[in-house]
């Protein structure tokens, strides 16, 4: 029974003796009063309707707040302060009242409804309460109880004499008399229970009490045959005229059927949570669309990494957010609304880590539908069995499990047909791929084993019937038979990869190695009966695997014994060794210079070219070569020669890189050794090539004033020459000077096609031998070296002319495109092999031809290094035989 239910309190106030209003707990305002209350203000109801009586008696009487507080908080009755009323119908004396503020609480034993009842004291005392009125009231009063559908009785007195009694009330104690004896005389069991205290904590202090599914230990006829029973009650007390409490109201209801159906529930719930506790799959329950987690198991939990209280009554997505990506809450909700059951095998989920690592798993997981009390579907069943470990074995040993994953298929398809027919279950059996035996019962008893199994044991058929311990005496020491034990006596299936056993074969041991799966198999009973061995014998790929980790080892010997250093690095540049000789130059260990110190000893200079270096040899497939310094131990920086060279698959892609590194620092200072000596003999050689270019010229203005032709031939022939020797010494100058860093380049913005017209009439001149073409528009503004573009001319005429024969012709030619200019000089020469055109531009090469042309191979080369100074590139074509094309590019801004 609810006394919050509207219907009742309105049944109870009408019929009560006393003005009575029911308020609001939280505004305080009146929601239902009776007649008697309305009498107080108002005789006639003027025609009002409801809503303005409600009105006018909320305008009348003011609740106090502070005492409605107060209720609330203590959940008790208090009485108001006393306040005079003159209503002055008919002549009567004004009427002082003590009202009383009483709880009024809904199932949750939450404060929601006070009743107020106005207790009259006039000021002048009436003497009209004769014993013809009591009984009236009581006649009435009793009326009244029995039209409320509770249990209810009324108890007058310090002894708690039943006054009235309901038929409700009196069919709690059917066979006993109630009416006119004092409560612990009628129902003496309940002397000294908590209800007795209740009544006199009442009636001493005039407050109401309530009380939801309390035991009271009351019988239903015999004394001595008590029962636990529960009600729900609520105790107020009746207040006399003077304000005094004389007599108690009972209002009771009896939910000892709802407890023990509470408690039933409750035994069922813990015996349900037990059994799905006790399941070895993860079980969760799942309710309504916002997936809400209405039961879990502890194997669940665990798989979650989740505590009860965060996950119980909890939307699964707010519980595990990061699933929202992952198929699962679509296939909970398409089970609800569809019905159909999903069932998945091997799923992977994920799952992010407070570090913020993924974790992996796989799961084989079944959703079936559940339905309400009202019959439609609205919950899911979740049962799962995590089988990562599985998975994740699978994964490793993929290279050598196709033999075991056509078992598997084998295996299915004979699992499916089993029910169909045992004798080709026997065939499959006996033809499946791998080793498959069947043990029976405790003893291990060998019941059924194939080809494969005997095979591998080295045993006939004559086993079958046998102990396994009797069969394979050998393996008596070996952990089998105790794995084997504990798979029968847990149920727990047990897998291992790559496990060694010793079995005897012809007489002799052999040292075999399977990946093996030991799958109890239980009765109707649900016992363990049986236990299904498969096996795979894998000892070819653990002996091959046994050879490459020894082939390894024996490389990494070796790299310890070359004086070179010697590193390998994964794909993604992760070094996974260096040789002694790495270690012994960086003074650390394998960690330290794997991890920080590698960079650390690379010269800053050079880092950034090595990588963009290294990237491009990646992409194309190729070796990088590059001239580095590392720091050594003591911190000085040694040139080296470093090659990291791709080691490719079959099908092209990197596998890892080998890098070798070799000590060149004496090389590179033997090189600035000859640097500095041609720079210093050069410098030496121009001193006295100058005098004598003076004298020349001298001696050649006076041969043309005379007529002797031989004299003028032989100083011209000699000018020439002193002219290509200081070509020649300035460019071992210049190569010096680019090695050291010092060859500078002055860009100034100027016109190349009039560099080009300046140096055509010399080339007319000093080149009269050949026939030269030049074509060139008649403005290209560029910013650039002038004299090193001239010098890179003279470069390539100057060959063009070397290496073709007299009265041939050489084109010198200028084209502009869009951003860029390109200058192109052909010869009608011998030509250029095609293996050596891409060797021209290094430093110090000669093509080795049948020729006796002089050079010293730095020509090309200076003019490479000033084209690439101006952004720009350089390139030669050729035919042998046919003449030869150079060109070069620049950009033009």
């Amino acid at each position: 029974m609810k006394f919050t239910d509207t219907p009742l309190l309105k049944n109870i106030i009408n019929h009560t003796p006393l003005p009575v209003c029911i308020i609001n707990a939280d505004l305080c305002k009146i929601e239902l009063y009776n007649d008697k209350f309305l009498q107080l203000y108002s005789q006639e109801s003027k025609n009002y309707s409801e809503k303005q009586l409600l009105d006018f008696l909320n305008s009348k009487f003011i609740a106090d707040t502070a005492l409605v507080s107060k209720v609330i908080a203590a959940n008790n009755s208090f009485y108001g302060d006393k306040f005079s009323l003159d209503v002055n119908h008919d002549n009567k004396p004004a009427t002082v009242i003590t009202p009383l503020y009483a709880p009024i609480a809904d199932d949750q034993n939450k404060v929601v409804k006070l009743a107020i009842w106005m207790t009259q004291n006039s000021t002048k005392k009436r003497e009209t309460d004769n014993k013809k009125h009591i009984i009236s009231e009581r006649n009435h009063l009793s009326k009244l109880l029995e039209e409320i559908p509770a249990s209810i009785a009324l108890l007058s007195g310090k002894d708690f004499v039943f006054e009235l009694v309901n038929t409700a009330y009196q069919n709690l104690v059917p066979g006993r008399t109630l009416i006119g004896k004092p409560f612990l005389e009628a129902l003496p069991e309940l002397m000294g229970s908590e209800l007795e205290k209740s009544l006199k904590k009442v009636y001493s202090e005039g407050v109401s009490l309530s009380f939801s599914d309390d035991l009271v230990p009351l019988s239903n006829t015999n004394i001595n045959q008590q029962k636990q029973r529960y009600f729900t009650y609520r105790l107020i007390p009746r207040i006399n005229d003077d304000g005094l409490t004389d007599g108690i109201f009972i209002f009771t209801s009896e939910v000892t059927h709802a407890v023990d159906n509470k408690v039933n529930l409750e035994r069922t719930s813990n015996n349900l949570n037990q059994i799905i506790n006790m399941l070895p799959a993860s079980v969760v329950i799942i309710r309504y669309d916002n997936l809400i987690v209405e039961m879990i198991n502890d194997a669940n939990l665990s798989y979650w990494k989740k505590m009860r209280d965060e996950v119980v009554g909890k939307p699964f997505l707010e519980i595990l957010p990061d699933l929202a990506d992952q198929p699962f809450a679509g296939q909970l909700r398409r089970v609800m609304e569809t019905g159909e059951i999903i069932d998945v095998k091997e799923s992977p989920v994920l799952f992010t880590e407070p570090d913020g690592t993924i974790r992996e798993t796989f799961v084989d997981y079944t959703y079936q539908p559940l339905t309400g009390l009202d019959g439609k579907r609205d919950g899911v069943l979740v049962m799962s069995f995590e089988i990562t470990d599985r998975v994740l074995a699978q994964r490793q040993l993929k290279e050598y499990a196709d033999q075991l994953s056509k078992a598997n298929d084998q295996l299915s398809i004979l699992i499916n047909q089993l029910s169909k027919s045992e004798s080709r279950f026997k065939y499959v059996f006996q033809k499946a791929p791998v080793a498959i035996g069947l043990l029976r019962g405790k003893d291990l008893i060998i019941e059924s084993a194939n080809s494969k199994i005997l095979e591998v044991w080295g045993k006939t058929d004559q086993v079958i019937g046998l102990t396994l311990a009797e069969a394979l005496p050998e393996i008596k020491d070996q952990p089998f038979l105790g794995f084997l034990d504990n798979v029968y006596k847990t149920g727990t299936p047990f897998y291992a990869n790559e496990i060694k056993a010793e079995l005897l074969h012809d007489g002799e041991l052999r040292e075999i190695f399977f990946n093996v799966v030991y799958q109890p198999i239980a009765d109707a009973d649900g016992n363990i009966a049986d236990i299904l061995v498969v096996a795979a014998d894998i000892t070819e790929q653990v002996n091959a695997r046994k050879l490459i980790e020894k082939s390894e080892a024996y490389f990494k010997m070796l790299a310890d014994l070359v004086p070179s250093k010697i590193s390998n690095a994964l794909p993604t540049g992760e070094v996974t060794f260096f040789n002694k000789r790495w270690l012994e130059f960086a003074g650390m260990n394998f960690e330290d210079l794997r991890d920080f110190g590698y960079h650390e000893m690379m010269h800053p200079d050079e880092i950034e070219k090595f990588q963009t270096g290294l990237a491009e040899a990646a992409a194309n497939r190729k070796p990088h070569i590059s001239e580095m310094r590392f720091k050594n131990t003591e911190g000085k920086y040694i040139w080296h020669l470093n090659i990291a060279s791709p080691i490719l698959d079959e099908d092209g892609n990197i596998t890892m890189w080998v890098g070798s590194t070799t000590d060149i620092q004496g090389l590179k200072e033997e090189e600035q050794r000859k640097n500095d000596f041609i720079s210093m003999v050069s410098h030496e050689l121009k001193t006295p090539l100058t005098s004598i270019n003076a004298y020349l010229q001298l001696l050649l203005r006076k041969a043309e004033k005379t007529d002797d032709q031989f004299l003028k031939q032989a100083y011209a022939q000699s000018l020439k020459q002193v002219r290509n020797m200081t070509e020649m010494i300035n460019g071992f100058l210049n190569v010096s000077r680019l090695e050291s860093g010092k060859l500078h380049i002055d860009k100034t913005e100027f016109n190349i096609c009039d560099l080009l017209e300046e140096i055509k009439a010399d080339y007319k001149i000093q080149y009269s031998s050949h026939e030269l073409i030049f074509t060139s528009p008649q403005s290209v503004i560029v910013c650039a070296d002038r004299l090193k573009l001239a010098q890179v001319l003279n470069n390539l005429v100057g060959n063009a002319v070397k290496y073709s024969g007299n009265g041939t012709k050489i084109y010198v030619s200028l084209k502009k495109s869009e951003n860029r200019i390109r200058v192109t000089v052909k010869d009608e020469g011998m030509g250029i092999k095609s293996e050596n055109l891409t060797k021209l531009f290094d430093k110090y090469y000669r093509v080795q031809q049948e020729s006796t042309i002089g050079g010293f191979g730095i020509g090309l080369y200076l003019s490479a290094e000033i084209i690439q100074a101006h952004g720009g590139k350089i390139w030669a074509e050729s035919e042998f035989g046919k003449g030869s094309t150079f060109s070069f590019e620049l950009p033009l801004k």
